[in-house]
């Protein structure tokens, strides 16, 4: 029988610990090779690889960005985790609040990851601060994602 509290309370944990410290591999030690990932203002996709490209642009965007979990909750394969973001732009600090869903394996594996917030916030915090614009624009990050076609690949080792 899956004890999913432990799972549950391994997962968020590695989740605390990624954000702490975060690079695009900080999470490596869960994701499962078919993770799947919907999450606003970068791509939605599938693998690890994805996860790795788009959370390279949010750093690029936002270097010094990390997250503090507030409070989770798990059921079965699903947790809850709603965490504060927090990072500067433009000289100013930059925070907002979302809830991750993950659903997890029988093994503490992630295999999907819903990220709820609403983009307008931060999105609109960046548009008032030209200091900014620059940076946004050449990460790739946000509603403008044809652009990158446009913009040299991320390289993430």
């Amino acid at each position: 029988m899956t004890d999913w509290a432990e799972i549950h309370e391994s997962v968020v944990r590695q989740f605390r610990v990624a954000w702490e410290e975060p690079e695009p591999h900080a999470w490596d030690g869960f994701l499962d090779d078919s993770v799947r990932f919907v999450q606003p203002l970068v791509r939605d996709g599938v693998g690890p690889a994805l996860w790795w490209e788009e959370f390279a642009r949010i750093q690029a965007l936002l270097p010094d960005l990390r997250v503090e979990v507030l409070r989770w909750a798990g059921a079965g394969e699903n947790v809850f985790v709603h965490i504060r973001f927090s990072a500067t732009a433009g000289g100013r600090p930059l925070t907002w609040e979302a809830v991750d869903l993950l659903k997890l394996s029988p093994e503490g594996r992630l295999l999907f990851r819903e990220s709820f917030f609403d983009p307008v916030l931060p999105a609109t915090a960046l548009l008032r601060r030209p200091r900014t614009w620059l940076r946004w624009w050449r990460s790739g990050v946000g509603p403008f994602t044809s652009r990158r076609r446009f913009l040299p690949p991320v390289s993430v080792s």
